[in-house]
């Protein structure tokens, strides 16, 4: 699995897989595609207030889904683009060391907490566009607003695996044997 993600960028495997460059990835490669599904979605939204092919209370629904997770997902991309991140390549710098300098362990948690919330809801509306199967009669716009919103949803679980598998756990060990390091000098001092 992880090589499918070191083939999006063409540089040291390495270097990819440390604490700084899978920020990089993120946002240089996901973090784009995301905003960018968001966008043509958002477009066809707003111009559609109802949805021919769904009933009415499904219509409203799905979009008020959609505008809550397209809400969710720009709020922490700032988080992690203005606090999370800096905070990973200034203690981390490619390195297997951290500097020392804590974060509060609060804003991984609410970052892991705010990732099942956007998984929530992902699958509620997948859940509404019958698992984003259309029908053959449907309009043009339409089958192309449900495709994006599968390649959305594609995007958004890769991108939360890259976090929750590879960087947090990296950044969360990389401060335990710190920690240790720190307990154990002290020890013999």
């Amino acid at each position: 699995m992880q090589s499918m993600f070191l083939n999006r960028l063409d540089i040291d495997s390495e270097a990819v897989l440390s604490p700084t460059g899978l920020c990089d990835l993120i946002q240089k490669e996901y973090q784009p595609e995301i905003i960018s599904s968001c966008k043509l979605i958002e477009k066809y939204f707003s111009t559609h207030a109802y949805i021919n092919e769904l009933p009415s209370p499904v219509s409203e629904v799905v979009q008020l889904l959609f505008r809550k997770l397209d809400d969710e997902l720009k709020h922490l991309f700032l988080k992690e683009s203005g606090i999370v991140f800096p905070y990973i390549k200034k203690n981390y710098h490619n390195t297997k060391k951290s500097t020392g300098n804590k974060v509060d362990p609060k804003v991984f948690d609410s970052v892991q907490h705010t990732h099942q919330t956007i998984i929530t809801l992902i699958q509620n509306i997948r859940k509404l566009l019958n698992n984003y199967v259309v029908k053959s009669s449907s309009g043009k716009e339409w089958k192309q607003c449900v495709s994006e919103l599968f390649t959305l949803e594609s995007h958004i679980f890769q991108w939360i695996h890259i976090e929750q598998s590879l960087l947090y756990p990296k950044v969360i060990n990389l401060k335990i044997a710190d920690l240790r390091k720190n307990n154990h000098k002290q020890a013999l001092n």
